[in-house]
Order: C-alpha cells, then sequence, then structure tokens
C-alpha cells in the first residue's frame, strides 16, 4: 500500500491543476470514449499512464490529446487481459511512479447484430469473456495499491441495466462488472473509493454525428475528474444519458 497523503496535499478543486503529483490510470483510454477520459485528466495536471498492447494505437493517442514529448501521458505497451499481465502492470506502474491515486478502467465497448441463440463461441470468448475477465483482473491489481485517499472510477453503459435486442451478451458483460463494483463497494467498506459511470450513447471520433442530447467523450472525461475529486462521492452509480443529466449531477458533486 501506499503512504496516505497528509491533509494539507489534499486534492482541491479549486486549484488549476488539482492533480498535479497525482498518477491516474486509464486501461481502454486509446478508446473513443477513453481518449476524452484521457484529455480530461491532463487538463488536471495529473500524470496519466495509459496501456495498451497497440504501439499505433497508443501513437494515435499522443495526436489525438495533443501531447508531446515530456508531456505527461505515459504510454505504456502492455497488456492487462489476464491476472498476471494486469498485475505485472500495477506493480510496473507503482514502481516507476511511486504511487497510484486513480484508475478509470474504459474497458470494452458497443457491439450487436445476433440473437443470443445466435451468439456462437467466438463472440462469447470476445465481447463477454475477454472483457469481463479484463475488468476483473485489473480491479483485482489495482484496487490493493491504490492511494487510500484514491479512486476507482468504472466507466459502464446503459445496457448493462437495460436490455437491448440483439446485444444480450454486452448486456450480460456490463450488469457483471456493475456487480463486480457493488462487490468491489461491499469488500472495501470505504476503505477506498469505488463508482461507476453509467453512460448512454456517447459521441465520439468513430460517431460524430448524433442526438445533440448525448454526452461527448470529453464530457465523460470532465464527469470522471469531477468524482475523482469529489471525497464525498463513494460506491455510487451516476446515471448519464443526457447533457442535462451531466449538468444537474456535475453541480451535485462540486457543491
Amino acid at each position: 500500500m501506499s503512504t496516505p497523503i497528509a491533509p494539507d496535499a489534499r486534492n482541491d478543486a479549486r486549484n488549476d491543476a488539482p492533480l498535479d503529483g497525482k498518477v491516474v490510470v486509464v486501461p481502454g483510454g486509446t478508446g473513443n470514449v477513453g481518449e476524452g477520459i484521457v484529455r480530461a485528466f491532463l487538463r488536471t495536471g495529473a500524470t496519466v499512464v495509459v496501456p495498451g498492447r497497440n504501439r499505433e494505437r497508443l501513437d494515435e493517442l499522443a495526436e489525438l490529446v495533443g501531447s508531446r514529448p515530456g508531456d505527461r501521458l505515459v504510454r505504456l505497451h502492455a497488456g492487462y487481459g489476464t491476472f498476471d499481465e494486469a498485475t505485472e502492470l500495477a506493480e510496473r506502474i507503482a514502481a516507476d511512479h511511486g504511487r497510484i491515486d486513480h484508475v478509470v478502467p474504459s474497458i470494452g465497448g458497443w457491439w450487436m447484430g445476433k440473437t443470443l441463440w445466435q451468439t456462437d463461441e467466438n463472440d462469447w470468448q470476445k465481447h463477454f469473456l475477454e472483457t469481463t475477465t479484463s475488468h476483473f483482473a485489473v480491479a483485482r491489481a489495482f484496487v490493493p495499491r491504490l492511494d487510500p485517499a484514491g479512486s476507482y472510477t468504472l466507466i459502464a453503459g446503459f445496457a448493462a441495466r437495460e436490455p437491448y435486442q440483439r446485444a444480450g451478451i454486452i448486456s450480460m458483460h456490463g450488469a457483471a462488472v456493475l456487480m463486480m463494483r457493488e462487490a468491489l463497494s461491499a469488500d472495501l467498506r470505504g476503505r477506498r473509493r469505488v463508482n461507476n459511470l453509467l453512460l448512454g450513447p456517447i459521441l465520439n471520433r468513430s460517431r460524430p454525428n448524433g442526438d445533440p442530447s448525448w454526452l461527448t467523450a470529453d464530457q465523460v472525461g470532465e464527469a470522471a475528474v469531477a468524482v475523482t475529486l469529489a471525497p464525498s462521492v463513494q460506491d455510487e452509480s451516476i446515471r448519464l444519458g443526457t447533457v442535462e443529466e451531466l449538468d444537474r449531477e456535475l453541480a451535485r458533486i462540486r457543491a
């Protein structure tokens, strides 16, 4: 475990760089939503660590968020899909940076096209087993290594609570991840802050057009930062389907 942060060294959301000196890990940071999360945390002054197996996507992320050599974006060519990979990754980051303050996993993505009885073993492996295992492996590796003042904020979609036609395994995966978050909260009993954002459709670089009430990837990042900076937000599932809901939740969290 890391050394507890002294009270006068804790984050202050009024500062221009409220997470200066803190380390934020974003598994899935190269994804469409992850990009907005990474960009938002870079604005807080944090060191943002993004692991990934694909070097090209890691390089593309640096261009997308406007990072330059020497900036606080740390791209690690590393996997986290198995228990051993995730543990090795967490140990490496803790050793390299001396601390892990906040983790915001944005793992997995949307898929649809088959009824449950049409779903084959390859679909099941890719869209349920692999993504669910990655989420669990990351939580198992990073939660015990979080700074006592740190937080863990899962990113999930509405499908976790609402079944969508021909996307059943995505709903099953999401439901499993949300229950994992609740189980983490039950086991931790307040010793670390664990929350989740529950998102509707998101406007991003792959889907730039849509309902104007939908959130953008950068607004998801804004919400994740707000949760991270609010010590009072603990063991919550925060529903963010529209910009109106985001504004309401940000006002509550920042009050």
